[in-house]
């Protein structure tokens, strides 16, 4: 179990770099927020890691509307490490991101996205031996 609980957050820590470069030049520019309150909560597929790892998530604000910033989002990104947040968080990229993303160096961006299904593969294992966890 700990072997995988590694190799998950060494998988979140060679991509985050990469994602962050982009967020960074796109989504202060970008006239609407889709870091909303409604994608801040933990599914249970994102408890398995949390719990895994011996850390707890954070306190649900249920008085802030789901329509709002999320609830971690600051002046400078989101307050948790890439690792801690929803899954859902970490996999979305609008298409501005996206095309910022596609338009870097071809073997910047494939490298990103083989690390980015090595982490989707680590976290299906932990998955599967945690069903009791579901």
């Amino acid at each position: 179990m700990e072997k995988i609980l590694a190799e998950i957050k060494d998988a979140f820590d060679s991509i985050s770099p990469y994602i962050q470069r982009h967020t960074e030049a796109v989504c202060p520019s970008c006239p609407g927020v889709c870091c909303v309150n409604r994608h801040s909560y933990y599914d249970k597929s994102d408890m398995v890691f949390i719990n895994a790892l011996g850390l707890k998530g954070s306190n649900y604000k249920p008085d802030r509307e789901e329509n709002k910033p999320c609830r971690f989002l600051q002046d400078d990104g989101c307050s948790l490490p890439r690792y801690m947040r929803p899954f859902r968080c970490t996999w979305y990229f609008c298409e501005s991101l996206l095309d910022s993303m596609q338009k870097d160096k071809a073997k910047e961006y494939r490298a990103f996205v083989s690390a980015f299904q090595r982490l989707q593969g680590i976290r299906q294992k932990l998955l599967e031996m945690n069903v009791s966890w579901r």
